[in-house]
């Protein structure tokens, strides 16, 4: 064990927290520590400047243990057919950070042309409990199809809330999920307005 100076420790981590801001380390973190902090050089307070690249954080998505979005649900089919249909992981894909399941090799190939058209709005979560700013999970079969965009519901109740008045519900539902979002400056934490 080596011993590292507090003034050092302090240093490094403000230093840290400016080029790595999705870790969130803060100078105040070292400033809580004791006048000293003994630590082994090759321990995680110097190797967490290499685990993610500055700026990079995993989107936000409604998936189960498995990585799958939609409770395996087609994305395709809900515009194709109109209706939940259950995928089957023979026929899977991945994009923004969830994987897809599709009923068809057909609807696999359609999704894979342009992923972004078919994924969920809310990464997946219910739209009405967006509106809240609320994430909450789905039941598949309650969705709707607005403006070539699709929208998952919690319940019927949460559907019939959330479709009464699309434009309005939509826009404000958008404005909430650009809280979850990474910021779109990754030097500035979003508590400080970036």
């Amino acid at each position: 064990m080596k011993m590292i100076h507090y003034s050092l420790v302090a240093t490094y981590v403000a230093v840290l927290a400016a080029v790595d801001a999705p870790h969130k380390l803060m100078a105040s973190d070292a400033l809580s520590s004791k006048s000293t902090v003994s630590a082994s050089l090759n321990e995680p307070l110097l190797a967490q400047a290499d685990s993610q690249k500055a700026g990079e954080k995993a989107p936000k998505v409604n998936v189960d243990s498995n990585g799958v979005i939609l409770k395996g649900y087609d994305p395709v089919a809900y515009f194709k057919q109109k209706r939940a249909v259950k995928g089957d992981p023979k026929y899977s894909s991945s994009y923004g950070g969830a994987t897809y399941y599709f009923a068809s090799a057909d609807d696999k190939a359609t999704f894979d042309k342009t992923p972004a058209k078919y994924a969920p709005q809310y990464g997946g979560y219910c739209a009405n409990s967006m509106l809240k700013r609320k994430l909450k999970d789905i039941d598949p079969n309650v969705f709707f199809v607005y403006k070539g965009k699709l929208y998952v519901c919690s319940s019927p109740k949460a559907g019939k809330a959330f479709y009464s008045d699309p434009d309005t519900n939509i826009k404000k539902a958008d404005k909430n999920w650009e809280f979850y979002q990474p910021p779109t400056n990754p030097g500035f934490r979003r508590e400080f307005g970036s």
